[in-house]
């Protein structure tokens, strides 16, 4: 009778819930915004004035126009950066970084000087006395050498760059005596005598398309721990690519980054304001450069738009009464069947005795004792298996190990049956909330089938990732050759080991992880992970463990 009165209970709030989902999708029709009135703080309005011209002409049907500063508070969303005064009483808004103002220093690439830093860097400790010397600092002094060229710097003469770099360096701005130099010398500020530091904006040391740094300059690194050397979370530099990735996932310091933000009182309705916004996160980068701000690192336009969408889906454009109304109703609803509900099983079970048992759920914690590494699958370093079956066939699906560090997975991205695939590319993504990361193929061949339960229940990969969460079923092209370079169950478990160590290591290392919020993922009782922990950290922190744990094992 209990499970009758509560299939009957089911089925009602469901049709009751699908009946209000249309009503409420029919109102989100037909309350789409299909115009967008945008504002701009002094620093930015350059750059809104050319993403809202492109958008326009990209998008004639929208009716976009910016609106004065005097009336910015009528303004649909505003382009602002964390600098600007008053961004602090925006707490509560909606917003969403959309570009960067990065301050970098840098070097003549031939300089005598640069080589003796490069591999140490410089740190803020450094930069502070380098900065408030009067010309006593020397070349000598750092690497402790008997050089006694001066060190000399010069740093742009507006007061943000001021108080940023002396943030930065830990000093007052009164006590900095660097030479100032107006916007478009950089380079002149360079050539004044060998040994200079210049600080400048890294636009104005970018390519016109704001995708690598131009030829001749050297960003120099800097000892963020001031231990006299350049440790792993450190080494950045090397290209444009992977030094805006550093800035991204917040390697670089954070007083000399400012964020760009779109930002509105709440999330940007259906409609134009939603898709403006979803441009600027996309082609609306390539207009960042030429304004003289960086663009986003490679990938995280792409991770923000997800997130965008994500948050954009429960917001009816122009009106968000009907969602609020609908769910009241679904809310009462359910309360007063749970009610009817409750009372017919009281009814019912008049009399009866027994006690059902109170299920306590203790928070899961794993370690390397606890990953399964079933015999007879061939493991891959980047977190992939591969199963051959008796007709030839191979089964791939994703580790236990990857799987306990992501907790629930929201959607895997997968290719279809007919698609070719090869060894080390890229196979299918599993996805979070918007945080993402890209498995590589263990194997080459064609996919000849899919898992699609994964399609609408991506659990299985957790409660079953070597059986029943297998995600393709490939028809292999070089299996023999391709096997050899995988590792078998015992091997695999060392490895696993190792990987477990790293990723301790990974998160007392990254800046902005303090000791409260490890403890919140790392247990005391033998350093045990909390079960999912990834879920605890933001897009960066998943794009630097798909860099070391994933990417670098290709």
């Amino acid at each position: 009778m209990k499970r009758t009165v509560l299939l009957m209970s089911c089925l009602l709030i469901l049709q009751t819930g699908n009946m209000i989902a249309g009503n409420v999708n029919d109102e989100s029709r037909r309350n789409t915004v299909n115009e967008v009135r945008v504002s701009a703080v002094p620093e930015t309005q350059a750059l809104t004035s050319s993403w809202v011209e492109a958008f326009r002409l990209d998008n004639p049907e929208a009716g976009i126009n910016m609106v004065a500063g005097d009336e910015s508070e009528s303004a649909d969303i505003s382009i602002i950066s964390d600098r600007t005064p008053g961004f602090d009483s925006k707490r509560d808004y909606w917003k969403i970084v959309v570009g960067r103002d990065v301050l970098v220093p840098v070097m003549d690439a031939s300089d005598p000087y640069l080589e003796s830093v490069l591999e140490r860097g410089i740190s803020p400790a450094e930069y502070a006395s380098i900065l408030t010397s009067d010309g006593k600092y020397s070349w000598g002094t750092m690497p402790g050498t008997g050089n006694r060229i001066t060190v000399s710097a010069v740093i742009p003469e507006d007061d943000a760059a001021l108080n940023a770099i002396s943030a930065f360096a830990g000093i007052d701005p009164a006590m900095v005596r660097a030479v100032r130099f107006s916007a478009g010398d950089e380079i002149a500020a360079m050539d004044r005598k060998p040994g200079t530091i210049v600080f400048c904006r890294l636009a104005d040391i970018s390519t016109g398309t704001g995708t690598d740094f131009i030829n001749g300059i050297i960003v120099i690194p800097v000892d963020i721990n001031g231990n006299g050397r350049s440790d792993y979370f450190e080494q950045f530099y090397e290209s444009y690519e992977s030094f805006t990735r550093g800035v991204y996932i917040g390697k670089f310091p954070k007083s000399l980054c400012s964020n760009i933000y779109a930002v509105a009182p709440s999330v940007p309705a259906a409609g134009a304001p939603t898709e403006f916004v979803s441009y600027i996160l996309a082609d609306g980068q390539r207009l960042i450069a030429s304004s003289g701000f960086t663009a986003l690192a490679q990938g995280e336009g792409a991770a923000r738009r997800e997130a965008l969408a994500t948050a954009s889906t429960a917001v009816i454009a122009g009106n968000e009464k009907p969602v609020f109304k609908a769910w009241l109703w679904v809310l009462a609803i359910i309360t007063a069947v749970s009610a009817v509900a409750w009372m017919i099983y009281r009814l019912t079970r008049a009399g009866a005795s027994e006690e059902e048992p109170l299920l306590i759920r203790i928070p899961t914690a794993f370690s390397p004792k606890s990953l399964v590494t079933p015999a007879g699958i061939l493991y891959d370093r980047g977190h992939a298996w591969s199963f051959r079956e008796k007709d030839g066939t191979v089964k791939v699906g994703i580790d236990d190990f990857l799987q306990h560090l992501t907790g629930s997975i929201t959607r895997i991205n997968m290719k279809v049956a007919g698609d070719k695939i090869s060894k080390g590319e890229h196979l299918m993504s599993i996805v979070q909330n918007g945080k993402k990361l890209d498995i590589h193929s263990p194997v080459s061949g064609t996919i000849i089938g899919r898992n699609e339960l994964l399609t609408y229940d991506t659990t299985i990969l957790h409660s079953s990732p070597y059986d029943n969460g297998w995600v393709y079923s490939v028809e292999p092209d070089n299996w023999e050759n391709e096997s050899r370079l995988m590792s078998a169950a015992g091997k695999y478990a060392e490895f696993l080991r190792e990987e477990f160590s790293r990723i301790k290591d990974f998160l007392a290392g990254m800046p902005g992880v303090n000791e409260a919020r490890l403890a919140c993922v790392v247990l005391q009782d033998g350093g045990e992970l909390r079960e999912g922990l990834l879920e605890e950290f933001g897009p960066e922190i998943w794009e630097e463990f798909q860099m070391r744990f994933i990417d670098s094992h290709m």
